[in-house]
């Protein structure tokens, strides 16, 4: 009854606050603060009303503060959820049998105890949300954040100012990223977090990053460096992240101001692949999935191109995988079979093997519609074969 009861309120809530249902990371705490909520109700139900308000619903209330959001997204989100539990515990008491208590008497005392529950709830997180808000808007993170936001809605600005307000080199090049965590216990996560993309940062060779805490489960960030950095090191970070129960998602490097905001944009895509994947992989890059990122809009329709382009050759087959990531690798490696070796650490002719053998399943070369043959192979290798 609990995950119904969640679906349904917080399919309502989404349905009608475009803030939320846009942000994949609000969803989660939505999720988590209405989870915790029902539980905590559900356990006072007993006792006479005593608001147990949850942990994971005041951190939705500061991620909202966090993201710049007025307090009426907080008040919509209550409104939305006033109605769905409404109608949960009306169909719950229609399924009360005869020997029962009488369904109204059921109705009515469900609906007096969460009308005041959430009440009560409101104006509790009201201050929560207002205390965040009041943090943020001491010192400087207030600047920051706002700055920030001005260079990714491309405000105009002076590029040397906003280097020393952030203490971050604009000019240079800009490698953004964000790194979330999907630990249920969030009391270290921004600790971590800071921790996942320093290490970044020190893989390219550059200084701390600038960061900026989204949510209690997300941070974005951006390093600079002087000249192009290269990332394929970054994919050694993913021991670090599965132990941190951490993702990270990143962009392609480029310079200056529309660097940091092509940047994050990317990276911000590319978590949106990554979170729907299954499983969700630790290292998602945006210029290995870029296509994928552009029709993914289109699920079914990306489904049937897969199964059209690869046919057999996506099938559920440890092998299959095998013979899946060595076309990947030489697509990467510009079709040069040595490189593509080297790479895997295998033999030339294991390479040629598993080349013919994915043309021999596809029914074609592979340098025929090469692109549409890369797009369905990173697919499988996110969501898994479509058939699944």
């Amino acid at each position: 009854m609990s995950e119904e009861f969640v679906a349904r309120v917080d399919s309502r809530i989404t349905s009608q606050i475009p803030e939320i249902s846009s942000d994949p990371m609000l969803i989660d705490d939505l999720h988590g603060s209405t989870r915790a909520q029902w539980r905590a109700f559900v356990l006072t139900l007993s006792i006479d009303h005593t608001l147990m308000l949850p942990p994971a619903a005041a951190d939705l209330a500061r991620s909202l503060a966090r993201r710049g959001m007025d307090l009426g997204v907080l008040l919509k989100v209550y409104r939305a959820a006033h109605q769905a539990v409404f109608e949960f515990f009306t169909d719950v008491s229609d399924t009360i049998g005869e020997s029962g208590p009488r369904a109204d008497e059921v109705l009515r005392f469900l609906w007096t105890r969460a009308e005041r529950w959430m009440n009560d709830s409101v104006e509790a997180l009201i201050e929560t949300f207002y205390e965040e808000r009041s943090h943020m808007n001491e010192g400087a993170l207030i600047r920051r954040t706002r700055l920030i936001e001005d260079i990714l809605q491309g405000a105009a600005i002076r590029v040397d100012h906003a280097s020393a307000e952030l203490s971050h080199a604009l000019a240079h090049w800009q490698t953004a990223g964000v790194v979330w965590t999907t630990a249920t216990d969030s009391a270290d996560a921004a600790r971590r977090l800071q921790n996942v993309a320093g290490q970044l940062a020190r893989r390219i060779r550059a200084p701390r990053p600038l960061t900026l805490l989204t949510s209690g489960s997300e941070l974005c960030f951006w390093a600079a460096t002087p000249a192009r950095p290269d990332l394929g090191s970054l994919f050694e970070l993913a021991g670090i992240l599965e132990e941190s129960q951490a993702h990270l998602a990143f962009g392609v490097p480029s310079p200056g101001p529309a660097g940091f905001r092509s940047g994050h944009s990317e990276a911000k895509a590319a978590q949106r692949v990554g979170l729907d994947a299954t499983p969700s992989p630790p290292v998602v890059d945006y210029s290995h999935i870029e296509l994928l990122c552009l029709v993914s809009e289109s699920p079914q329709l990306v489904r049937r191109m897969v199964e059209r382009e690869i046919g057999d050759l996506g099938a559920p087959d440890k092998n299959l995988a095998q013979v899946r990531h060595t076309v990947l690798t030489h697509f990467d490696n510009g079709f040069n079979v040595e490189k593509t070796a080297r790479h895997l650490f295998i033999h030339r002719n294991t390479v040629r093997y598993r080349l013919s053998r994915a043309e021999e399943l596809i029914g074609h070369s592979l340098t025929e519609r090469t692109a549409k043959i890369d797009i369905a192979l990173r697919y499988v290798a996110l969501f898994g074969p479509p058939a699944d």
